[in-house]
């Protein structure tokens, strides 16, 4: 994104619409904070710009172009073909059958609300997942990203792009999984420079109990059910 100086009035009007707090002013000229942006287009989409003064590059180089695919969304992922964060995520499980029984799903995502995250704490918890001996969606956009496998560690040049949200996505055995969330719970509150949230996702048994609620209340570990019906999506 860019401000055509030519149009812009300095009014000061598309400020508060920036997610990021992206657009600013300097000596009486507004301007957008590149480093800050994550490409979303939220300003432009906004119509608030009297004069049209908002605009945005005819093709945004990589990486950068990383910053419209996890934060836009109306930009498709080239690697999933899902727009915005460029995941359906856990939600889908009817029709993928990829969270089976003795394996839980999880997906830790990065940046929302407010903040937005670097690509930088991504690799993080990336290379901290992986250490753990995780099972990473194969059709999760975070996957394209890691330049070694056996480390998790991600392609050095994306490492300095700003997202709104990433998300990624793997499984853990289920004996591990309370082993698994007090770990990474201690890791996401020291080493992660934004905000994280945690999912899980398991199947319920013949009784429709999903028992991972029981093995987190014997913890005491808080969780905050989230149900979800794909009406139509089923597969016998």
């Amino acid at each position: 994104m860019y401000i055509d100086k030519t149009l812009c009035k300095n009014c000061l009007d598309c400020q508060p619409v920036c997610p990021m707090g992206a657009i600013k002013l300097d000596d009486k000229e507004v301007f957008i904070d590149y480093e800050e942006c994550v490409e979303c287009a939220v300003c432009l989409r906004f119509n608030i710009c009297e004069e049209s003064a908002i605009k945005q590059v005819d093709e945004i180089p990589y990486p950068r172009i990383l910053r419209a695919v996890f934060s836009d969304p109306v930009t498709t992922h080239k690697s999933t073909g899902v727009a915005g964060r460029g995941t359906e995520e856990m939600k889908t499980n009817d029709v993928t059958h990829l969270y089976q029984k003795g394996k839980i799903g999880f997906s830790i995502e990065i940046g929302r609300p407010t903040l937005g995250a670097y690509l930088r704490d991504l690799d993080k918890i990336v290379r901290k997942v992986t250490a753990m001996g995780v099972e990473f969606s194969e059709d999760n956009p975070v996957v394209p990203l890691i330049a070694d496998r056996k480390t998790g560690a991600l392609k050095p040049e994306v490492l300095g792009e700003k997202v709104l949200s990433a998300i990624a996505e793997f499984m853990v055995p289920e004996e591990r999984t309370v082993e698994f969330i007090q770990e990474m719970s201690r890791f996401l509150g020291v080493e992660i420079d934004t905000v994280a949230t945690v999912s899980v996702i398991s199947r319920a048994d013949e009784k429709g109990i999903p028992g991972l609620f029981n093995i987190l209340k014997t913890h005491r570990i808080n969780y905050y059910p989230n149900g979800k019906v794909n009406i139509g999506m089923a597969t016998s």
